[in-house]
């Protein structure tokens, strides 16, 4: 009875042990996906999301691309200094969502949104231009814009 009763005790624990790491191991990928499902609407889509994402999280590089109603392409990229948490992503996200909508800018194209994490020149709604300090540290020389196409 007592070697049944370690035996169901030791296959508890692992299964335990098992749960549990099982859980810690999903857990990064959930967090990443609610911040993609967050910022999707406002990055212009899943992928310009996820790039940000997986970009910001892992200091891997980023690119955006955007299309505007007029059919105007507007493409962007940079490089985190540092990989960063997802607490830290998240923050850097409300930020530049943030920054950019006291501008009057809520669907903000490839270059704003780059601007608006990592510094940089955008022009506004209003037509004029501004300067954006960015919440994000990049790697390298600020990129500016990358491209940008009719």
């Amino acid at each position: 009875m007592t070697i049944t009763r370690t035996m169901l005790a030791a296959s508890l624990a692992a299964s335990l042990a098992f749960a549990a790491n099982a859980m810690a191991a999903a857990a990064p990928a959930t967090e990443a996906s609610r911040i993609t499902n967050e910022y999707s609407d406002w990055a212009g889509g899943r992928s310009n999301a996820e790039s940000i994402v997986a970009g910001l999280r892992n200091g891997a590089p980023v690119t955006i691309v955007t299309n505007s109603p007029d059919r105007r392409v507007s493409i962007a990229g940079f490089t985190p200094a540092s990989s960063m948490s997802y607490g830290h992503v998240a923050s850097a996200l409300a930020g530049a969502q943030h920054s950019l909508s006291r501008l009057g800018i809520r669907k903000p194209d490839a270059e704003q949104i780059q601007a608006a994490l990592i510094g940089g020149e955008i022009s506004t709604a209003s037509g004029g231009t501004t300067v954006m300090k960015g919440s994000v540290v990049a790697r390298g020389p600020a990129l500016g814009k990358v491209a940008s196409s009719k």
